[in-house]
């Protein structure tokens, strides 16, 4: 398929990708208000599970996507997907819709290696074109707290599910009724064939990203309620932190356009732990400030955060064969997204002891080892692999 084909098959896989993952955590605060007796612990436990099996399952994602074709992987996701929010609308009890946000997990998790893998064998400019995906991840995380917190402030708790769920299902009788098979990438004429896999900066690359899903994980799954905390107004709580996220998230559509010139423009491993390190000072200040200062602190860690995902994908391109590529997203968004949904109990557990306000302090905490892995990687790289 050409580059304009793909953009357009994963630009819509990815807004519903985020759309779906980030329901969850604008539906807790009314959740909180259903379940009375339910801790945030026991709640950020729910949202771990889900968000785990989301990253734990990009593993056999990308193997399977090196030997089935992005195509086939992608049609997986959004049928799949699609079943597993009619499991977890139908839950009548706390337990049964936790089955069914880890069904929604596994199924959301092939999309990553699959989706990234199709752009890196298609496209020539990776980095501005990595850049244009995430504009749809970004709108995709816009829109599923904005429109899952009115949706379910006006229909309950289920309805967000259900718009994003169908959407997903129509999308995968497209594609299946409208593309043909991929194999290029096991071709000896891809334009990428040369490449060699590189397993020093894969693995910094991947302690980075371990860390950065943590930060991201943790701050985006309690930034809903500690907004509704915060602010206060005419609207229901679940409205005013549904809405408020929204907006930051949608900052960090600003993150994917400059983190897509940037990565093509300059050394990548250098933007890549600049971009790593800016996020600390802000995390910190999100636990110190208040009212529309936190607003505007919250936007330019939106912005910040953001830039890190283009560069950091395109790296992995720069350092893998496109025969094993799927496999090599596979673990960097295993990873990222695996052990990221640890952060939503910790956050859990921190917030139940400190007050909300103090889990963007620990997120903070939690990068720093992620910037000395990419002081070492930029280190180690004398330039970019061929």
């Amino acid at each position: 398929m050409d580059i304009r084909s793909v953009l357009t098959i994963t630009f819509l896989g990815h807004l519903l990708n985020h759309s779906l993952t980030l329901i969850y955590p604008v539906i807790m605060i009314q959740l909180a208000d259903l379940y009375p007796g339910t801790s945030l612990t026991t709640l950020g436990l729910i949202g771990t599970v889900h968000y785990f099996l989301y990253g734990l399952g990009a593993f056999p994602a990308g193997w399977l996507t090196d030997r089935l074709g992005s195509r086939n992987i992608l049609i997986i996701y959004f049928l799949g997907s699609a079943m597993a929010v009619l499991v977890l609308v139908l839950a009548t009890t706390l337990t049964q819709m936790a089955l069914g946000l880890a069904l929604l997990g596994l199924a959301c998790s092939l999309y990553h290696p699959s989706g990234l893998t199709m752009i890196s064998h298609a496209s020539s400019r990776i980095s501005r074109h990595l850049g244009i995906h995430g504009i749809a991840g970004s709108l995709g995380l816009t829109l599923g707290p904005l429109v899952g917190g009115v949706l379910a402030a006006w229909q309950g708790w289920t309805a967000p599910y259900i718009v994003f769920g169908t959407m997903a299902l129509f999308a995968g009788l497209y594609l299946w009724m409208t593309t043909t098979t991929d194999s290029s990438h096991v071709s000896p004429a891809h334009p990428q064939a040369g490449r060699t896999n590189l397993l020093r900066p894969l693995v910094y690359s991947y302690l980075i990203g371990a860390f950065m899903g943590l930060a991201h994980r943790g701050t985006l799954s309690f930034l809903p309620l500690h907004f509704s905390e915060m602010f206060h107004g005419s609207l229901a709580p679940v409205v005013i932190g549904g809405l408020l996220t929204a907006l930051v998230l949608a900052s960090g559509i600003l993150g994917q356009i400059l983190g897509g010139r940037w990565g093509d423009a300059y050394r990548r491993e250098r933007i890549l732990w600049i971009s790593v390190a800016a996020n600390i000072p802000l995390l910190v200040l999100m636990t110190v400030t208040h009212g529309w200062v936190l607003m505007g602190v919250a936007m330019l860690w939106g912005v910040i955060n953001f830039t890190y995902q283009p560069i950091s994908n395109a790296l992995i391109s720069d350092f893998s064969n496109p025969r094993n590529r799927g496999t090599l997203f596979g673990i960097l968004n295993g990873l990222n997204f695996g052990v990221g949904a640890l952060a939503s109990t910790v956050g859990g557990v921190v917030g139940d002891r400190w007050g909300t306000a103090a889990i963007f302090a620990v997120m903070g905490l939690l990068l720093v080892p992620a910037v000395g892995a990419g002081l070492l990687l930029g280190r180690w790289v004398p330039a970019k692999a061929s």
